[in-house]
């Protein structure tokens, strides 16, 4: 403890004694003296904060009364420990405060910053410090300043971070892109999901949304109806709103806007975007299969009802043939042999009936078998032209083949199949009569035979479904155009499984040609398929 002068006077006490005996400004070894405490002691001890003066190496010389209020040391304890402010540092705070408060003070700068300090139960107390550093011939000789307690201000700012880590945490994994503005169209907030979403980067540079419009422009199917809508919800921000927007790459979003209220005040508006595109797509292939299904039942419906009516025309004069021939032998009577070709007639409509029938399932099953060799494609088209020319007065069959002949390796009984069908077809639509023309070409390795028609044509729209089961085409008259259709529907399986291609040629009222490619045997392949 320092001596003390002897006045004469009455002791003093404590600091207060010390301080008297002090000269102003000096002590006895001639460094900075305490102030003296005079008035305005309630003053300072009642200010909410510590009040405190140190030399340039921060010890002591006053502290206010709120020291031990707010820290639980003594006065005297900050007075004459030399380095307690350092000591009592937050060990995090140590360094850096001590560092930056002498940098302060050697360039006798004012200065704020803010620490923790080790209270005396162990609490943590942050501190905002304002110092002012006082001069003398350049160098500071003396330092004053406030401590103010500032530790539920921080406290509360970290509730406030968590909350808003929280917060962003929930945005960024949330499967949702979310995009937040203003009133004004200012971004406020948005989530990494809207960027993914939309394939956009770099949107922490983006501050309105006049960018992120002109940017997702290109990717929308309907750019105007987009731009549009978001457009109306700016002029009448209370309103809410749903729809669906479909994306050029294919993607389809789900996209909400709600307004966003603050105290009653709406303040912006919240957009929320949601990639339901498997989602709708399951749901338009459920409705497609679903629709498909129905067609399906439809078409069956459609079919048996065909079919009972097909097979049973044949059978009716079949029927009333039988009975003549059966009324003849009872009476002993001579058969005329026509009456027998026309019940044989019957009975090749229903075979044929039935094979369409048991093709079409094998069709369907895959089960269609073939047996190949090398077939000349000359002789199935004279053998067919022959065959119909007897069979209708009204047309005239006429046969464009060529000299040499196309072999193909393939089953000779169901290219025929497909030929015949062909040429029923032609006469079947050419009601009024006319010719139907076969040809036989060469073209690049491939052999084309083509049968046309004058007949009623085909239209374009219905072309696509030609080869389907069960088609018949709609301009047909209902008279005298029987069939099950299944006819060109077994025929492109068979041409198919022949490595070949069947298709049409047609105008409605112009007639049609249908047209089969088969790929030509090759000379050695012809030579490898002798038996």
């Amino acid at each position: 403890m320092k001596k003390v002068r002897d006045t004469g006077e009455p002791p003093l006490q404590g600091r207060e004694r010390a301080m008297a005996e002090r000269e102003p400004g000096l002590d006895a070894a001639g460094d900075v003296s305490p102030p003296a405490r005079g008035g305005h002691d309630a003053l300072v001890d009642n200010v909410d904060g510590i009040v405190w003066e140190a030399d340039p190496s921060v010890r002591f010389i006053f502290v206010s009364k709120q020291a031990e209020r707010l820290l639980g040391y003594p006065v005297e304890q900050w007075l004459t420990e030399p380095h307690f402010w350092l000591e009592h540092l937050h060990p995090d705070d140590r360094a850096w405060a001590s560092t930056y408060c002498h940098t302060a003070v050697e360039q006798c700068l004012p200065h704020e910053f803010e620490y923790r300090m080790l209270a005396a139960d162990g609490r943590v107390v942050w501190l905002r410090d304002i110092v002012t550093v006082l001069s003398k011939d350049g160098r500071a000789h003396r330092l004053q300043g406030v401590m103010v307690d500032v530790t539920e201000q921080h406290q509360a700012q970290e509730r406030l971070e968590q909350t808003v880590s929280l917060l962003e945490a929930t945005l960024d994994s949330t499967a949702d892109g979310l995009l937040v503005v203003d009133r004004d169209g200012h971004i406020t907030a948005c989530n990494r999901q809207f960027e993914q979403l939309w394939g956009l980067t770099g949107l922490a540079a983006c501050t309105h949304d006049a960018t992120l419009l002109a940017a997702v422009r290109e990717k929308l199917k309907a750019p105007d109806a987009f731009l549009s809508r978001v457009q109306s919800l700016y002029e009448e921000p209370s309103q809410e709103s749903f729809d669906i927007i479909e994306l050029r790459n294919g993607r389809i979003l789900e996209r909400y806007s709600l307004p966003q209220r603050r105290r009653g005040l709406i303040t912006g508006r919240v957009w929320s975007f949601r990639d339901v595109t498997e989602r709708v797509h399951a749901q338009r292939t459920q409705e497609r299969l679903l629709a498909e299904a129905h067609e399906a039942i439809r078409v069956r419906d459609d079919f048996l009802s065909i079919a009972a009516h097909e097979l049973k025309t044949p059978l009716t004069p079949l029927r009333l043939h039988l009975e003549l021939l059966k009324r003849a032998l009872a009476a002993r009577e001579p058969i005329a042999p026509e009456r027998v070709d026309k019940a044989m007639a019957q009975v090749d409509r229903l075979s044929a009936l039935v094979n369409d029938l048991v093709d079409a399932t094998s069709v369907e099953a895959g089960r269609l078998k073939l047996q190949r060799k090398p077939v000349s494609l000359l002789e199935v088209a004279n053998e067919a032209c022959s065959e119909f020319r007897g069979l209708s007065a009204e047309h005239a069959f006429m046969c464009e083949l060529p000299q040499e002949d196309l072999l193909v390796m393939g089953d000779r009984g169901r290219l025929s199949q497909v030929l015949a069908n062909l040429l029923e077809n032609a006469v079947k639509y050419s009601p009024l009569g006319g010719t139907v023309r076969v040809s036989l070409s060469h073209v690049d390795g491939n052999a084309v035979l083509s049968v046309a028609d004058g007949g009623i044509g085909i239209s374009r729209e219905e072309q696509a479904h030609l080869f389907g089961r069960f088609f018949r085409a709609s301009n047909a008259p209902v008279s005298g155009f029987g069939g099950l259709g299944l006819g060109l529907y077994i025929c492109r399986d068979i041409i198919e499984r022949h490595g070949g291609h069947i298709w049409v040629d047609s105008e409605l009222g112009r007639g049609s040609t249908f047209h089969v490619s088969l790929p030509v045997l090759t000379a050695t392949a012809q030579w490898e398929a002798r038996p």
